[in-house]
């Protein structure tokens, strides 16, 4: 195995983790390998990250979320980072957006299999037209990143692409909670993690902003 093959197979784990573990798995994996320890903050002095990783003790806690696989908290740290403790942006930026990815998927496949066992008439619901072209909407658009990230490792992407690739992830994940109707509002299920790692995205990148992907695409 190459270096460059073994480097690239390690942020391949954390949408991996992310898709088949769960938010809190893939969010402390990727505290604990980038940045051994807690997250950094984000531009505007926000952390999103596991309850118990990052003390939240010297900011103020802005909320604590339930996920399914755990517990997120949001704060607004007022600590200055220690010298040298902060992990290179490169690298947290794209291990934030394989997490997301990941989480993205297992949005999908959750999508896949509500739908899978819902039927109007004598018809399943995931063979309705529109059904299927909303489906169909949010593959190509997750095909699209993954042939951005493959094969990808810091540096290879730089910001703006990286901002851009979180700004269509979160818009793909919007078109599958649309697919999920009611069910994506209940707090335990698939749509809290997606407000979550929107959240994620909004710390570290910025809010996403449809019309811009829009007038990009």
């Amino acid at each position: 195995m190459t270096g460059r093959t073994a480097a690239t197979d390690e942020w391949i784990r954390y949408r991996r983790t992310a898709r088949h573990d769960g938010l809190v798995a893939a969010l402390s994996l990727l505290c604990e390998t980038v940045c051994d320890g807690p997250p950094p903050r984000g531009p505007g002095g926000h952390v999103v990250a596991p309850a118990g990783v990052a003390d939240a003790g010297t900011g103020e806690v802005l909320m604590t979320l339930a996920v399914e696989d755990g517990t997120v908290i949001a704060f607004r740290s007022r600590a200055e980072p220690r010298s040298g403790s902060a992990p290179p942006r490169s690298a947290w930026a794209l291990g934030v957006t394989c997490l997301r990815f990941g989480l993205s998927e297992r949005l999908l496949d959750a999508v896949l299999a509500h739908l899978g066992g819902r039927s109007v008439g004598d018809a399943k619901l995931l063979h309705q037209q529109m059904v299927k072209g909303g489906v169909a909407e949010a593959v190509i658009e997750q095909l699209e990143i993954a042939t951005m990230l493959e094969g990808a490792v810091p540096g290879d992407l730089d910001d703006g692409v990286l901002a851009g690739l979180n700004a269509q992830i979160t818009e793909t994940d919007r078109m599958l909670l649309r697919l999920l109707g009611a069910v994506s509002f209940l707090a335990d299920g698939p749509g809290q993690v997606a407000r979550v790692s929107e959240l994620i995205a909004d710390v570290y990148f910025g809010p996403a902003r449809a019309t811009e992907h829009e007038g990009a695409a």
